[in-house]
């Protein structure tokens, strides 16, 4: 018996019969699409190992029905999978009896295309210049306007899109969904925001939800009614002139009488990105609660979706009746097998998303798909961790994130492991910044290392200071240095100071009291999340950063919410800027443009970095034949570096 029942009923998507309430949603698979438009080996691969895990439906990347009125290629190679031809049939069924040889259904997903919100990469590219129902400011550059489609575009988009569903149908998909949220261009049609025509396609609501209506009513003349069509929509934008929570359930009563078989139900659009794409800050389930209110008004099935890789949470939705399905993304990412382990008991076995969304950043810089910590996701095939013929004695030193992967990948190969760290705690930095309210994830990614290391037999030996001599004795054949980085400290106090300077690691270890205000020096993402953190206890907090921006290496949508969240928390920000000194009660800092201000203040907390812990290197030359520099004792970086250098140097061995 399972322990999770309301999962593991089989439901109804239209005539689609599901084995299971857990979908895999649609996200973007980047490079892993064939130049020509087709889903490639890998992409295959991609999905049938979802499949395999035990999902009940796949919501594929968003398909193109044409390049013809909105290019989404470069030198001639599609960026995406586009279903402009029956010839491409073939390869579709390629993909979908793979999928369908492990009881798994497959939607594809179909777009309108971008309008608005076309990147600007691509202009250079294509010397499109981007439409939208009618003229308005571009997202990325709102200096410059889309223009207003044709007659002629939008009619043509709404034969390719029928078109499209029939190429699905004949490639043996089960059904479809409707890329209609978030901002893109069906759902500009339905927004008087970004909707202003003039004619039957504009207007009043009934003329904005004309182009959306037309597209069902054309793929139902082309691949009839036995044929599902999922709709995915905002219920609400969430921001000034955008959609409101009443039209968005007039919406979901509309497609509901024109026959759609499910709605997936979501919020905002890329004004919030951090709501449609949510990042490691949203609460898990955040979108719960409107799958809820569309549910109350309509007979179809509804899917939610958003931060629910949490087995007892999605069982909890599906028993409380606020959706039909859970549509998770990430999680299956990190964890292809997911659902079979919430079917077996493993749940301590899932590999946990973390929120990060360096899956998606790798879309938008054209690289194949993959996850920050499953390395082999998008290159199932090649990154498979399998039997070494060659078992060796490694020895890893050091027990936070990158020691603990070299670890388990290590032992999984059939290498006999001993792991060294000299506190007496495994897991370095991520154990300290798994306390933190907004990083809950990475708590649960280390319990999954140590459950996991520990699962396969590797010797742990905490506690442990390791020198040459300590090397001499394990007599290793490899060894792993993963000692890590320890914090940058720049600054002087001078004698007789009220300040108390700390580093951002002693404010998250609670080493030290911080006063009623602080000055926090560093606005990356370190900085803006200790930030929010202590401005939730009504401490006067100032945030100085030199750059112009906060956070530059965090993914946009994770980006603008921790700025959001600076902004709510009355956070004071100042970019261009950096701390001169630290005076006898405050601090003096210095703009880029020269000029000089004092800052009353009781505590400085130094967010600026982290310098690598390698001394044991040069040591260990000559003594030991294989020796390997991994995670931030290599240089201070993510989470992600330090998951993939582990894992693909172990696969090395």
């Amino acid at each position: 018996m399972t322990m999770y029942p309301f999962i593991f009923r089989p439901g109804e998507i239209g005539s689609v019969r599901v084995k299971n309430r857990l979908l895999m949603a649609p996200m973007g698979i980047g490079a892993l699409t064939d130049p020509d438009g087709l889903f490639s080996d890998r992409a295959i691969d991609y999905y049938e190992e979802r499949a395999r895990g035990g999902v009940g439906l796949i919501l594929t990347t968003l398909c193109l029905a044409t390049n013809r009125y909105e290019p989404w290629e470069a030198d001639g190679i599609k960026l995406l999978p586009t279903f402009d031809h029956l010839i491409k049939t073939r390869n579709l069924k390629r993909l979908t009896e793979r999928i369908h040889d492990h009881d798994c259904k497959i939607f594809a997903q179909l777009t309108a295309g971008w309008g608005r919100v076309y990147r600007p990469s691509l202009v250079a590219i294509t010397g499109h210049r981007p439409f939208a129902p009618s003229e308005t400011p571009l997202y990325w550059t709102p200096d410059k306007m889309a223009r207003e489609m044709t007659l002629e575009e939008i009619e043509g988009l709404i034969d390719a899109l029928a078109h499209a569903a029939l190429v699905a149908r004949e490639g043996g998909f089960d059904g479809i969904e409707l890329h209609g949220h978030e901002g893109y261009l069906l759902d500009q049609f339905k927004t008087a925001l970004w909707n202003r025509r003039k004619d039957s396609y504009g207007g009043d609501f009934w003329g904005r939800m004309k182009f959306p209506l037309s597209v069902i009513r054309k793929i139902r003349q082309a691949v009839g009614s036995d044929f599902p069509i999922v709709y995915r929509y905002g219920l609400e934008h969430r921001i000034e002139g955008g959609r409101e929570r009443e039209e968005g359930l007039k919406i979901a009563k509309v497609l509901e009488e024109e026959g759609v078989a499910a709605l997936h139900v979501d919020v905002g659009c890329y004004e919030n990105w951090y709501w449609p794409h949510p990042p490691e800050y949203q609460e898990p389930g955040c979108m719960v609660e409107v799958a809820r209110e569309v549910k109350k008004k309509v007979r179809i099935p509804v899917i939610t979706v958003g931060r629910l890789g949490y087995p007892q949470l999605v069982n909890q939705v599906l028993e409380n009746g606020d959706a039909d399905f859970v549509a998770i993304g990430r999680p299956l990412l990190a964890d292809p097998e997911f659902v079979r382990k919430c079917r077996t008991g493993r749940e301590d076995d899932i590999r946990p998303c973390i929120g990060c969304h360096e899956c998606f950043r790798r879309i938008y810089q054209s690289r194949h798909l993959s996850c920050a910590v499953n390395p082999a996701c998008g290159d199932e095939r090649r990154l498979e961790v399998r039997e070494s013929k060659d078992p060796k004695k490694v020895m890893v030193i050091g027990g936070g994130m990158a020691g603990l992967e070299a670890a388990l990948i290590s032992a999984l190969r059939g290498h006999r492991v001993t792991l060294y760290e000299k506190s007496a705690n495994l897991g370095g930095l991520l154990k300290v910044v798994g306390k933190h309210h907004l990083k809950k994830d990475y708590e649960r990614l280390l319990r999954f290392q140590i459950r996991q290391v520990r699962k396969e037999n590797v010797k742990i030996r905490l506690g442990r200071t390791v020198t040459i001599e300590t090397v001499k004795r394990e007599n290793p054949d490899v060894v792993f240095l993963a000692t890590g980085s320890t914090p940058l400290q720049v600054f002087r106090v001078p004698v007789g100071s009220s300040v108390k300077c700390l580093t951002a690691l002693d404010v998250l270890e609670e080493r030290v009291e911080v006063g009623s205000s602080a000055v926090i020096v560093g606005g990356g993402a370190t900085g803006c999340e200790l930030a929010c953190e202590l401005a939730d206890s009504s401490r006067s907090i100032t945030l100085c950063e030199q750059l112009p921006e906060l956070a530059p290496e965090l993914f946009h949508a994770n980006r603008d919410m921790i700025i959001e969240s600076l902004k709510e928390k009355n956070v004071k920000i100042l970019t261009n800027c950096k701390l001169e000194t630290i005076a006898m009660d405050g601090v003096v800092l210095k703009s880029s443009d020269g000029s000089k201000s004092s800052l009353k203040t009781d505590t400085v907390i130094v967010s600026v970095g982290m310098k690598s812990e390698n001394g044991l290197l040069g040591e260990l030359t000559g003594i030991v034949d294989e020796v390997y520099t991994i995670g931030d004792c290599v240089s201070p970086r993510k989470v992600k570096d330090a998951v993939w250098d582990a894992y693909k140097t172990a696969l090395s061995l």
